[in-house]
């Protein structure tokens, strides 16, 4: 059977009309967002303070945005087992990476990666940073901060730190205060952060950068501490000075929590999803889930592009720590 072909116009008319439909489907579901449940992938365990960080803000912005928020758990390979899911995963705002700073060493220390760095990524908000504290073990006899750098300048070999191991946020922080004041100490790497915090009340190691948790230990003769690498006290521990108080100007040793998704996410998506984080990042209700987790410092609201611009910029940073220390993975 023979089917008349349309004409030029008739042709032009329906293609038209069909591009014309696409669009209101494509608007009808941006003003429809968010419709399901929205899945934040954690690169941690269950349980870790990543973990805890990102249950209390899922609540809250499951809360502002309408919908549930589902975390995933997906720990592993520097964070890059969670980052290459949601590189792969739908642009649609329905998949979330809670990423930690400095992740971005990543691409440093790997030499393949699904992803080329978190640039890759389209970034949505700032969420807040926790600062660590310089502790060392009771036998060292330093009583403040200039006189431990003294101490470690004055023979850099008889001393050591730990870490959680290669690469992990407390390992990039000695190497970051080593390269600040110029000495070069044994690095002792563990399996995680309470091995390395029971070596040091053994005396084994000299000194490390641990969460706020750790000062329970200093108040009870366990460790010592030369204070704590943020911007402010920690109001949970007032007697604790900070490390710029203590003279070390600009130093921070801080783990940087952000929201991020795949990088063609639409923008109003992106701009919805920013809206509803930052709500929560003013919030006094998610401030009292989180404060327990020790030097929490809760960010201002940033547009997305800020929040890339803050990004990249730690991207450098730590990029230039682990070339000048040459570290490497094992």
């Amino acid at each position: 059977m023979h089917f008349p072909m349309p004409s030029k116009r008739a042709f032009i008319r329906g293609l038209a009309g069909s591009f014309a439909l696409l669009a209101l489907s494509t608007a009808a579901q941006a003003e429809g967002f968010p419709n399901k449940a929205i899945s934040i992938v954690v690169p941690f365990a269950a349980g870790s303070p990543t973990d805890v960080v990102a249950r209390a803000f899922a609540d809250d912005f499951g809360a502002a945005l309408g919908t549930p928020v589902i975390i995933d758990n997906k720990p592993g390979a520097s964070q890059t087992v969670a980052g290459a899911f949601v590189a792969r995963a739908p642009a649609d705002g329905y998949t979330l990476l809670f990423a930690n700073l400095p992740a971005v060493v990543a691409p440093s220390l790997l030499s393949k990666l699904p992803y080329t760095a978190l640039r890759d990524f389209a970034p949505v908000s700032d969420v807040m940073t926790i600062g660590f504290i310089l502790v060392a073990s009771p036998s060292v006899p330093a009583t403040n901060l200039k006189e431990f750098v003294a101490m470690l300048k004055a023979d850099p070999s008889k001393y050591s730190y730990g870490s959680s191991g290669i690469s992990t946020p407390i390992h990039l922080m000695a190497e970051m205060f080593n390269k600040e004041i110029g000495v070069k100490t044994l690095h002792v790497p563990y399996k995680g952060g309470n091995q390395v915090q029971m070596d040091l009340v053994s005396d084994r190691i000299t000194y490390a950068f641990l969460p706020t948790g750790s000062m329970e230990f200093v108040r009870s003769g366990k460790l010592k501490t030369f204070g704590l690498a943020s911007d402010k006290r920690d109001p949970a521990y007032p007697e604790l000075p900070t490390m710029e108080e203590g003279g070390m100007r600009n130093f921070k040793a801080t783990v940087n929590f952000v929201l991020v998704g795949p990088k063609q996410m639409p923008a109003d998506t992106q701009a919805r999803l920013n809206a509803a984080a930052n709500k929560v990042v003013v919030s006094e209700a998610f401030y009292s889930k989180v404060k327990s987790v020790g030097g929490v410092e809760l960010s201002k609201p940033q547009t997305p592009a800020q929040v890339g611009a803050h990004i990249v910029a730690e991207e450098a940073r730590w990029d230039a720590l682990v070339k000048a220390a040459d570290i490497q993975l094992e």
